[in-house]
């Protein structure tokens, strides 16, 4: 590996580490607040869309942010995640739902570290819809253990860091054909959902006027994505959303960060 091929994979690793929570150690499982497991669960969600994003990056030959770079550092920063998670379980419905998470990563894992192939891309975006859904469930269960409203705010904020990289992912696919470019509705769909999430939280009993701050910030890098969704897939390039979504990736992660801490 020579040293330019070394540092972008040391960049992105480091991205996105300086964004999701470390996994969670055995040790500390006793003390740990259910709403930083929420944070940590729901940042796998996002990890699932960014690795599709990053997958569909590559294969259409973008070099803007070194997406092969990226998309191996969010490759291992899921497997780091899950195993933290799994060891930490607080009751055996949410051990269950990590083991099941668990059996579904492993052959995903697999063709993510290939070549990217459009052909079996579809296959792939299936594989990672199960991941996703699965990976839900977990956020779900942690959710309903926590018994708490502030619990569902996490939930919901964690959530639009991975509709961030599902909007981009879908614009992605979209863009590079993927079975003829079928993916625009679904994008309209996630943009619809995140403008909805979004003024959910700017109304939320635990926004302070700090949060609301960060949710304006986000709000003018989603409107490319609003942008997008009213003028078609071939509207911006694949570089435009990828940045943006970055954007929104970052401040919603520091949302979710204070909603969870209780700032």
């Amino acid at each position: 590996m020579n040293c330019k091929i070394l540092f972008s994979f040391l960049f992105s690793f480091c991205f996105l580490s300086s964004l999701l929570p470390l996994p969670l150690s055995a040790a500390d499982i006793g003390n740990l607040e259910l709403n930083k497991m929420i944070d940590t669960a729901g940042s796998q969600r996002m990890l699932s869309q960014r690795m599709l994003r990053d997958y569909a990056l590559v294969g259409l030959g973008t070099t803007y942010q070194d997406p092969a770079k990226d998309l191996i550092a969010t490759v291992e920063r899921f497997s780091e995640q899950l195993h933290g998670l799994g060891e930490n379980a607080v009751n055996a419905d949410i051990s269950a739902a990590f083991a099941e998470v668990a059996i579904l990563w492993k052959p995903i894992k697999e063709v993510l570290l290939q070549v990217p192939d459009k052909n079996g891309a579809p296959a792939l975006r299936k594989d990672v819809e199960q991941l996703l859904q699965a990976s839900h469930k977990a956020v779900l269960l942690l959710q309903k253990a926590s018994g708490k409203e502030t619990g569902k705010v996490v939930n919901i904020s964690g959530r639009q860091r991975m509709l961030s990289q599902r909007m981009a992912y879908l614009y992605m696919f979209d863009f590079w054909a993927v079975e003829g470019g079928t993916f625009f509705t679904e994008f309209q769909k996630a943009v619809d959902e995140f403008r909805k999430a979004h003024n959910y939280l700017f109304t939320a009993e635990q926004s302070t006027p700090l949060i609301k701050k960060k949710l304006k910030i986000a709000a003018k890098s989603f409107r490319w994505f609003e942008k997008a969704a009213a003028k078609g897939s071939s509207h911006l390039t694949p570089e435009v959303i990828q940045r943006n979504s970055d954007i929104l990736l970052k401040v919603m992660n520091e949302v979710t960060g204070m909603y969870a801490s209780g700032q």
